[in-house]
């Protein structure tokens, strides 16, 4: 991969850093002035059903903000746009979609399929003897 297309999706990584860093500070500003708002149950239980909305998108953010990071990590590593399983070339067209994306397309779809059957498959229980 040339330098010129790493420099590229490394800014991306970096404005898409930017954007989710300001959403968290923003939302944590909106959480202390909505705090001070209170004054009824029916406010409160508005405010709870929004503090777990934003409480899941934080958590959403986070685990961005990590994928972000650690390709930004690949790229000064050199190792960026390589697929962390079977070592090959992640293509550019995925790379420009997912500019975080640790695995191929195989590799990535192998990993969900493993992921869904270990979570969905009962750990030892049987109902059939």
């Amino acid at each position: 991969m040339n330098l010129k297309t790493v420099s590229t999706l490394k800014k991306e990584l970096m404005d898409k850093k930017a954007s989710l860093n300001s959403l968290q500070s923003q939302t944590r500003k909106n959480d202390s002035e909505t705090e001070a708002d209170l004054k009824d149950v029916i406010d409160r239980s508005d405010a709870e059903e929004a503090w777990f909305t934003k409480e899941r998108m934080s958590q959403h953010w986070k685990l961005e903000l990590n994928r972000i990071e650690l390709a930004l990590n690949r790229i000064e590593a050199g190792s960026f746009g390589i697929c962390e399983e079977c070592e090959d070339e992640i293509p550019l067209k995925r790379l420009r979609v997912r500019p975080d994306a640790a695995l191929c397309l195989n590799c990535q779809e192998t990993n969900e399929r493993e992921t869904g059957r270990a979570q969905t498959k009962p750990s030892g229980l049987s109902l059939f003897h």
